[in-house]
């Protein structure tokens, strides 16, 4: 219930139970939970750098839950703090990116850079890359759907990369969501120790490997594009970066779908930034991951919800209600 805020599930059963036997001290707090008593000492560290208990008034060792109107009040003003300043980060990542993947469209040679002119090439040199790694392999998949032979393919190769301890990492779109087989695939990354987490747009297609290689496309499309593979330290550093901020924004794969204060799902709100940059409900498909008819979908609710019967008068809306950030128009 209360791990979208960043708790841990025994930090939530141990500050549930102090609420409700406030005068419970670990000893208790283990018997009535059925744990150690070490996880319940762990869980209270956990809850103080969190200031959801605080010290016991009695003067001893002991602790006292802050009240859940105060303490997870603070806890979620913290979180979208930190959300808020994410998504500009990962904004201001995604301009700078698309200003490299343009440039890459007339680089055709460089001791930093390999260009792949066809979609063959592009995926014998990632399968090779992959193949040698022996560290971290990060990745974007920006699409909704993969096709079963894609994906019966790249189960394998994961599988051995798990097999020799390399950390995966692969952000999704959300609305993988709407195509089981993705879905199932992507569960199963997780339950075999890849780490997966899902976001309302994904920037491009990238993979790193090592922290050494990059691969970007090498025309802004999805099917049927070569790619751009960078070894330049700075060049890659920077889609790392934009690696990092994309990942800390996202959601874990199976937590709770989560809204905002205003009600807004993830997709719901990037729909409208969205709307702010002038994007058709095409592009905004493609970008969300959905059909054009979920798009309409989500329009009609948010154009509802707004009370607004054009665009431009539910922008203006948005704006006067906190929705959407000037930064957005921008």
């Amino acid at each position: 219930m209360l791990q979208g805020l960043g708790l841990s599930g025994t930090a939530e059963s141990v500050y549930l139970q102090m609420l409700r036997d406030r005068d419970a001290g670990p000893d208790r707090i283990a018997e009535a939970l059925g744990i150690d008593e070490q996880q319940v000492r762990d869980a209270l560290d956990e809850l103080s750098r969190l200031m959801l208990v605080e010290a016991s008034w009695a003067g001893d060792d002991g602790f006292r839950p802050v009240s859940p109107e105060i303490g997870l009040a603070a806890l979620l003003a913290r979180e979208q703090a930190q959300v808020a300043q994410r998504n500009q980060e990962i904004e201001e990542g995604r301009v700078a990116l698309a200003r490299l993947v343009s440039e890459l469209q007339n680089v055709r040679k460089g001791p930093d850079v390999e260009v792949l002119e066809t979609a063959e090439e592009a995926r014998d040199r990632l399968a090779t890359l992959t193949e040698r790694c022996t560290q971290q392999l990060c990745t974007f998949v920006p699409t909704r759907a993969t096709s079963s032979r894609a994906l019966e393919s790249s189960r394998a190769l994961s599988q051995r990369l798990l097999d020799r301890g390399v950390r995966m990492r692969t952000v999704y779109l959300e609305s993988i969501r709407n195509d089981q087989a993705t879905w199932d695939h992507a569960t199963w990354l997780r339950n075999n120790g890849a780490e997966v987490r899902l976001a309302a747009t994904v920037p491009v297609r990238l993979q790193i490997i090592d922290q050494g290689y990059a691969m970007v496309p090498l025309a802004n499309t999805e099917a049927g594009s070569g790619a751009v593979v960078m070894t330049s330290p700075g060049v890659v550093a920077a889609l790392m970066a934009l690696f990092t901020q994309t990942w800390r924004s996202a959601t874990p794969l199976g937590a709770d779908r989560r809204r905002d204060d205003d009600g807004l799902s993830v997709q719901e709100h990037e729909l409208l930034r969205l709307w702010a940059k002038g994007a058709t409900d095409e592009t905004a498909g493609r970008r969300l991951g959905v059909s054009l008819r979920t798009v309409r979908r989500l329009s009609s609710a948010l154009m509802e919800r707004l009370d607004a019967g054009s665009r431009f008068q539910a922008g203006a809306r948005a704006l006067d209600r906190g929705w959407l950030d000037p930064a957005d128009l921008s």
